[in-house]
């Protein structure tokens, strides 16, 4: 630290600790990890293993074998949603197209693992990913557990096609010192948190401002979606929390801060790409935030968190650089 650095109020040190840019140079053991934590979650949106992921043989038959993955049953887009305004996906449909198209996904995942760049690599997914979602949500009820992911598997995608024109026009890559794979994930960890500000601008709209007050609501909604996976699978486990929203009406303050107080982490979800200390900050704040309604609900946010974790909190990183802290000790003691 410098002379005049430690001038500085100490406010000042602590708002530069956190927010000051640093841009967030992975090594290459990294980039592995996380591409294939990006490949095996896009994985799963096709194929479902995750719903057994305790049961590994199980999981494995889900990934390998094309008759036990997910099959499109739908065959048109009575309320078309997002790109279905403007392409009829529902031909997806057709198994002598769909079945080859999976094939093709789960090969070209494999290769962007392997290292291919990913404007080739993924250009299929995204087709592939983005259109059966569109014609899925394109049925007149909208789910948006995978809206995260896609848009990290396409903002990966947009890095590639930019990082070629970088190299065909011969100018450095945004960022700078960033390599191919450092850009990949710097744009997805962008995408994520874009669909975190977009989430919490939408409360904010819909609310007219008054989110935080709204929140004390949250209870009805509890209900709603206890008693909607009760009655589709008559499971008693969704009966093990009736107590709680009478307990949170009675008690709206309380609602309010647990609830209302996630707002603010979605809606300065970009300070998280500072660095990798804020990083941190974020990427479990938000994952505890995902958990207490996961606990509440039982819906399981199982992208989110696992792109938060591997995108943000990343711990396997920090715990190599404890280990050659460590290491380092020893050998100047």
């Amino acid at each position: 630290m410098s002379a005049d650095s430690s001038k500085e109020p100490w406010w000042k040190r602590w708002l530069s600790f956190w927010l000051r840019r640093e841009p967030i140079l992975h090594d290459r053991w990294e980039l592995v990890l996380m591409r294939f934590v990006v490949a095996i979650l896009l994985w799963d949106v096709h194929t479902g293993w995750i719903g057994v992921w305790d049961q590994p043989a199980e999981a494995l038959q889900q990934m390998v074998m094309l008759d036990r993955q997910n099959d499109i049953k739908f065959q048109s887009q009575p309320h078309p949603n997002g790109f279905g305004y403007f392409v009829d996906f529902s031909f997806l449909s057709n198994d002598a197209l769909e079945v080859p198209l999976r094939a093709a996904t789960g090969i070209s995942l494999l290769l962007y693992f392997l290292g291919v760049p990913a404007a080739f690599s993924l250009a299929l997914p995204v087709f592939f990913g983005i259109g059966s979602s569109t014609l899925l949500n394109s049925q007149g009820a909208i789910g948006h557990i995978a809206q995260g992911l896609h848009l990290v598997m396409l903002s990966i995608w947009l890095s590639g096609l930019m990082a070629f024109f970088c190299r065909f026009k011969n100018r450095a890559l945004p960022g700078g010192m960033l390599t191919f794979g450092q850009l990949e994930m710097d744009w997805a960890r962008q995408g994520l948190m874009a669909a975190y500000v977009v989430s919490a601008l939408t409360k904010i709209m819909n609310s007219s401002g008054d989110w935080l007050s709204t929140a004390r609501f949250f209870p009805l909604h509890l209900v709603k979606n206890n008693d909607m996976q009760f009655y589709n699978n008559l499971d008693p486990v969704m009966r093990e929390l009736d107590w709680l929203p009478q307990t949170l009406m009675e008690h709206p303050m309380v609602c309010m801060f647990f609830f209302g107080a996630a707002l603010p982490l979605e809606l300065f979800a970009f300070l998280g790409l500072q660095n990798r200390r804020i990083a941190v900050l974020f990427g479990l704040g938000l994952m505890a935030f995902h958990e207490s309604v996961t606990q509440l609900t039982h819906l399981s946010f199982i992208f989110n968190k696992l792109l938060l974790l591997a995108l943000f909190v990343n711990p396997v990183w920090w715990l190599v650089q404890a280990v050659k802290r460590g290491v380092g000790k020893k050998h100047l003691a």
